[in-house]
């Protein structure tokens, strides 16, 4: 199975709005230092509200990170399998390492799955001067899991299938 163009594209839509998240927090930054600057009446909010979202714009962001190769790999090493040994060991070595992010993924999305239960059932709001409920950026953290636990899955049958981009 080749990694499929639909999830892809999916995630592709789903980075942009994680950029644009990003944006967001520049023009916030932006606002606070003209508030602060020009009119000498800092903002209370702004900091506390460019943190959550920007956890939103990171955890939704990540899957089309490992989609697009960008997060950290050890090239050296698998280069230096494939020269002596060839493909069959880095596409072992890829597989087991897309496999232990999997996991670890899996063990993230467990407690996130727990906080939000917790959120939930204590009604709990951020200690910061914005009190939000603790429920939301605890959602961002589940909903990125998944879709990089999705991600995961479908590149490691990419590379079983003979896929190259991911080995």
């Amino acid at each position: 199975m080749r990694y499929p163009a639909a999830w892809a594209k999916l995630n592709k839509y789903i980075a942009l709005g994680a950029g644009a998240i990003i944006l967001a927090i520049g023009f916030l930054a932006v606002f606070e230092s003209v508030c602060r600057t020009f009119f000498n009446s800092p903002t209370v909010w702004t900091n506390d509200i460019s943190l959550y979202i920007f956890i939103w714009a990171v955890f939704l962001g990540s899957a089309y990170a490992y989609q697009e190769l960008g997060h950290v790999a050890v090239d050296l090493i698998r280069d230096v399998v494939e020269k002596f040994f060839g493909k069959l060991p880095r596409r072992i070595m890829s597989i087991c390492g897309y496999a232990l992010s999997a996991v670890t993924i899996i063990v993230l999305l467990y407690a996130a799955w727990q906080m939000l239960k917790r959120s939930i059932a204590t009604n709990q709001v951020t200690i910061a001067l914005i009190q939000i409920p603790t429920a939301i950026p605890d959602m961002a953290m589940i909903i990125g899991c998944v879709l990089m636990i999705v991600t995961l899955v479908f590149i490691i049958l990419d590379i079983i299938a003979g896929g190259e981009k991911y080995i």
